[in-house]
């Protein structure tokens, strides 16, 4: 389990790094820029809580 939620936390914070990058390219209008944001903050999320669960795991 703890295995599984590393590459978990890894796999996401990589697309966060994808979808940082892609804030500096014209993303079209304020919707996609919206959109883009929404996504990253949905992933914070995510990792946060799989780190969570792994801190239960581990104690």
């Amino acid at each position: 389990m703890q295995e599984f939620l590393d590459k978990k936390i890894a796999e996401t914070k990589k697309e966060i790094d994808r979808l940082t990058t892609r804030r500096q390219e014209e993303l079209g209008n304020s919707i996609n820029f919206i959109e883009n944001e929404l996504q990253i903050e949905r992933l914070r999320a995510q990792v946060v809580a799989y780190e969570s669960v792994l801190e239960h795991l581990e104690a």
